[in-house]
């Protein structure tokens, strides 16, 4: 009897091993330190500052959490439900009705994304370049790495994370190194109107730890995945935090003087006396590739969900087609920077919090349900 389970055992395992397109456990971890890394991390913090002036930090601090709270649901979602086979009427339709709010979610960030890639280097590297140009490149490196499949992201993110974390800490550390006073940032909550509105207004550059959902049915899940996943979300949203801490000391009294479009690798270059050069140049240039494998992880989103929504699957062909749609809508809804706060802060951010804390939260009690039915079974079994 012993050889007959082991003999099972043995035939098991092979089977796990043939899903090439699995993401492991380390890569899943390794997307979710990129993941905080992107939106999160250099822009985010100057837009904090400008509205919340000396409180832009606990605005951070606050998002962190949330979306620590929320990664760790969706994570839960994933591992509880990635083998479970359901089928019927009413998942084609619930599954459908749910492609179509990630798919709007999905594009939405995708155009912030590329956005921003587009208005740093329209100012910096590529002044004269057309952005019309520009964006189409863009795009185009979007649906290459979204068509690639999870596998292929999370093999790029477990390559490039060592990188992402050192130009992070660099960052961190310069906004330090100056003649900052770190006590202008007291006392707290002085204008507390405003940085309560944060988290709300700047839902499209937070809350993306959802988009892992797309995975759960190619995700390998060991004992303390979750735990360190969320550790890892919570460490990269610390040093957000930290590096927010430092711009609401330096330029918390003069917010003033911040406009969409500064980034906080500029900003560092002022608030450490320049003391490093230009070493911000080097740090944005390991940003933008982490922008650049962001959007691959949206564009992937977006594909799995018009697979989703199409019944049968041409995951290159979508992916086409999806950097087409981003393509369109970039020029005909934010052809400029005004027009892409303008979007990001009017138009999306309750469609983005519906999504980034409704759907964990729905799944959390789909997973609380799916257990306690389990152990009913189990009593009655007994």
């Amino acid at each position: 009897m012993e050889q007959i389970q082991a003999a099972e055992i043995s035939e098991e395992r092979p089977a796990r091993r043939t899903r090439t397109n699995a993401l492991s456990s380390h890569q899943l971890i390794a997307m979710t330190f990129i993941i905080g890394f992107g939106l999160n991390m250099l822009n985010l913090p100057a837009v904090l500052v400008m509205d919340g002036g000396r409180d832009g930090w606990l605005a951070m601090l606050f998002i962190t959490a949330v979306d620590c709270v929320a990664l760790y649901f969706t994570l839960l979602v994933m591992r509880r439900f990635r083998e479970v086979n359901v089928s019927g009427k009413a998942y084609k339709i619930i599954r459908t009705v749910l492609a179509v709010v990630f798919l709007t979610w999905s594009l939405g960030k995708l155009m912030l994304i590329i956005g921003e890639a587009r208005m740093f280097f329209g100012k910096t590297v590529f002044a004269n370049l057309d952005w019309l140009v520009f964006l189409g490149l863009l795009g185009a490196l979007a649906a290459i790495l979204g068509a690639g499949g999870g596998r292929a992201l999370g093999r790029l993110c477990e390559l490039f994370l060592p990188i992402a974390a050192v130009a992070v800490i660099m960052l961190v550390v310069m906004s330090y190194s100056g003649g900052t006073h770190f006590s202008d940032v007291l006392p707290i909550l002085h204008n507390n109107a405003d940085v309560l509105k944060c988290p709300i207004k700047y839902a499209l550059w937070t809350g993306n730890y959802p988009v892992l959902c797309v995975f759960f049915r190619n995700a390998e899940f060991k004992k303390h995945t979750c735990a360190v996943s969320t550790a890892a979300a919570g460490i990269s949203g610390i040093m957000a935090a930290a590096l927010t801490f430092a711009l609401s000391a330096a330029y918390g009294n003069i917010r003033q003087l911040i406009y969409y479009g500064s980034n906080a690798a500029d900003m560092n270059q002022y608030v450490s006396n320049y003391n490093f050069g230009r070493i911000d140049l080097i740090v944005f240039t390991v940003w933008s590739v982490v922008l650049l494998i962001e959007s691959g992880i949206f564009q992937h989103a977006a594909v799995e969900c018009v697979s989703a929504i199409i019944p049968k699957s041409y995951p290159h062909i979508y992916s086409v087609a999806v950097g087409v749609v981003v393509y369109v809508l970039m020029n005909l809804l934010v052809p400029c920077d005004v027009r892409l706060f303008t979007f990001a802060t009017k138009y999306m951010p309750y469609y983005s919090l519906a999504v980034q804390t409704a759907l964990p939260a729905v799944g959390a009690a789909a997973v609380a349900v799916h257990m306690i039915a389990c152990r009913k079974r189990k009593r009655r079994q007994n």
